[in-house]
């Protein structure tokens, strides 16, 4: 596994990094809490060191925090305020709220990175006002709750303005920059190396687009609109599948070739996707 400067922190974080959202699996949840140790126990196996998760994403904390107990093997661990409890107001004293209850779920005494989950929700005046959640997250900051502070979204122009005050430490964007797409490039990126912003990218398989099998026709298609569009996705398609490496590995490699990303994020199910993904940490980005 190779590692990257994340921005700013001067942390080394782990090119493929894991994501929280899946660590449950998709098919069986009465082995939940099995397959979450078994993903996040090979991912340090592996050398990830960077693991993403948030209130939103289901049993995710809970499940993490007895997959990491008693772990001796150094990660760092970034998680979100936003969405729990219903009607999140975005607000100082509910951010330090619920990065108390992330923290006593994750069995933890401090995060490396607290973010914005989905800055649209907020708003920028919500963020930077007074009582806002950038006085939360520096408040969380003195008491010892976290590092580090982020923003993540997929609202591209409030992320990169966020990005270009230079108050945030981090930036995680998902879906906006894979191969086929490459929206947050335009905006986000460079605000946040002009920042020196450690830089998340996260969901570049777009939802099965980079997945060879019977689905992925499916997600080509729900992803891209019009036939130009689509035909414009299957040639990108086309040219990674004669790459050495299998397709999901392209996708990543291809991301990676950015030297401003610091990590990509997996938001593996199982360790078999875990294990594919993580290869491309070490082998050679691809030329855009």
């Amino acid at each position: 596994m190779r590692y990257r400067r994340f921005g700013r922190t001067e942390l080394q974080v782990s090119a493929v990094s894991l994501g929280g959202a899946y660590l449950g699996g998709k098919e069986n949840p009465e082995r939940a809490e099995e397959n979450a140790q078994a993903i996040v126990r090979r991912a340090l196996d592996l050398g990830c060191n960077y693991i993403d998760t948030a209130p939103l994403y289901g049993p995710s904390e809970e499940l993490l925090g007895k997959a990491l107990a008693g772990e001796r093997r150094p990660f760092y661990l970034a998680t979100k305020v936003g969405f729990k409890p219903e009607g999140f107001d975005y607000r100082r004293d509910s951010v330090l709220q619920s990065l108390e209850r992330s923290l006593a779920l994750l069995g933890l005494t401090k995060l490396t990175v607290a973010q914005i989950h989905e800055v649209n929700m907020a708003g920028w005046g919500r963020i930077v006002e007074k009582g806002g959640t950038l006085e939360g997250l520096r408040a969380a900051q003195i008491q010892g709750l976290c590092d580090f502070i982020g923003v993540t979204g997929r609202a591209i122009p409030l992320l990169a303005r966020l990005a270009a005050t230079g108050e945030f430490d981090s930036v995680l964007c998902y879906h906006d920059y894979h191969p086929c797409v490459q929206l947050a490039a335009e905006e986000v990126l460079p605000a946040a190396a002009q920042s020196d912003m450690g830089v998340v990218l996260a969901t570049v398989l777009a939802g099965g687009v980079y997945v060879a099998g019977e689905e992925q026709r499916a997600a080509v298609e729900r992803r891209f609109e019009g036939e130009e569009e689509q035909q414009r996705a299957w040639a990108t398609i086309t040219r990674l599948e004669q790459e050495e490496s299998t397709l999901p590995q392209s996708a990543f490699r291809w991301v990676l070739a950015d030297e401003r990303v610091s990590t990509v994020s997996s938001g593996a199910a199982s360790v078999a996707e875990l294990e594919e993904v993580a290869q491309a940490g070490d082998m050679t980005p691809l030329a855009h």
